[in-house]
């Protein structure tokens, strides 16, 4: 299945109306985002030192708090009225003109 960012936001807020109908607070939002982070550590953590669980377990553990955080991300970002695609458009192509091989201070190249 393919499924562009402005249509996973779309049903992302479809879903969120449907099943979460009076929650206000996105600073709710964003604790979210920071256990899934944590979730994200603690499957990475325990990867690294090849404890509690498998190695495929842990990616299991790894790939869902992503995907949870993403979603997370399109619930913030309905709630203010933003574009997730925009804001990834905007950001990736900021980012993806920074070579921090030629320039380690802040990765800018200069334009001459």
């Amino acid at each position: 299945m393919t499924l562009s960012v402005d249509q996973f936001q779309s049903e992302q807020d479809e879903w969120r109306l449907r099943n979460f109908p009076g929650t206000k607070d996105s600073a709710l939002i964003l604790l979210g985002v920071m256990e899934e982070l944590g979730e994200l550590a603690h499957a990475h953590l325990k990867t690294a030192q090849g404890i509690r669980g498998t190695k495929e377990e842990h990616e299991i553990a790894a790939r869902d708090s992503i995907g949870d955080m993403l979603v997370y991300m399109a619930d913030y970002c309905n709630r203010q009225g933003w574009r997730l695609q925009e804001i990834l458009e905007e950001t990736w192509d900021e980012v993806k003109r920074r070579d921090w091989t030629a320039n380690s201070t802040d990765g800018k190249v200069s334009s001459r």
